[in-house]
């Protein structure tokens, strides 16, 4: 496709800022479901709730082809939201894909899906309100939670990552490291001594803790309500500072 990521991603900005200007959303929390139902007229469907297995376990869905959202009343607001955000994000593609200088169809299963994933935190937390909410609760991930209640406190900390500031975001589940990226230089999955320092910290008083070692600065933070101890370091390096 001759285009840039640089150019995708400004085609999506300007789509969901659009969007959410002429939806009113002048403030978090977003209400995506309000935005997909009442200015897309993406219809919102309640559905049952997925039957478990012998074991408590979600038994798959069959696939069923639909243009709605659907949600279940068992949903966390935050995956109503997220599901909503995936609706706005399908009925976006085509416009997407217009200023991209892409033909409908001709586009493979990997662009719709790169799309998505840019669209669907846009929505939730969109760049504009990210940079004002910036100025009171600095780079504090709980506290951006709190004010972009509707998304995940993973998709908040992800979000850093599109910013201009240089950070290194990991995810570490139960001591294993399931993600570690950076915006402006190749990570490997290995953390820093800050890193680690620090995690072992929240890890052990699952409370947010700042390690600086070794020219990285790290701050960290336990996420609640997990099957399982999900902690999110925040990295800086001292001379990026």
């Amino acid at each position: 496709m001759d285009f840039s990521q640089e150019e995708l991603v400004e085609a999506v900005e300007r789509l969901v800022n659009g969007l959410l200007e002429r939806a009113g959303v002048a403030a978090p929390p977003v209400d995506a479901l309000r935005v997909a139902e009442e200015h897309l007229g993406i219809p919102v469907e309640v559905i049952e709730p997925a039957e478990e297995d012998e074991h408590g376990r979600r038994r798959p869905r069959a696939r069923q082809q639909t243009q709605g959202v659907q949600i279940t009343d068992d949903m966390t607001d935050e995956q109503k939201n997220k599901a909503a955000a995936a609706g706005i994000a399908r009925s976006l593609l085509p416009e997407v894909l217009k200023k991209l200088g892409v033909p409908l169809g001709a586009e493979d299963r990997s662009l719709r899906t790169h799309i998505a994933s840019l669209v669907v935190p846009r929505v939730l937390i969109p760049t504009r309100l990210l940079r004002a909410a910036l100025r009171d609760c600095k780079y504090d991930v709980p506290a951006l939670k709190t004010v972009f209640a509707t998304a995940t406190t993973e998709a908040v900390a992800l979000r850093l990552l599109d910013l201009d500031e240089p950070c290194v975001i990991a995810i570490v589940d139960d001591a294993v490291v399931a993600l570690r990226r950076s915006n402006r230089f190749a990570v490997p999955k290995a953390l820093e001594a800050a890193e680690r320092a620090c995690l072992a910290k929240v890890a052990e008083l699952e409370l947010p803790h700042r390690v600086r070692l070794d020219g990285w600065t790290t701050t960290g933070w336990h996420v609640p309500d997990r099957p399982f101890q999900r902690i999110i370091l925040r990295s800086v390096r001292d001379d990026d500072v």
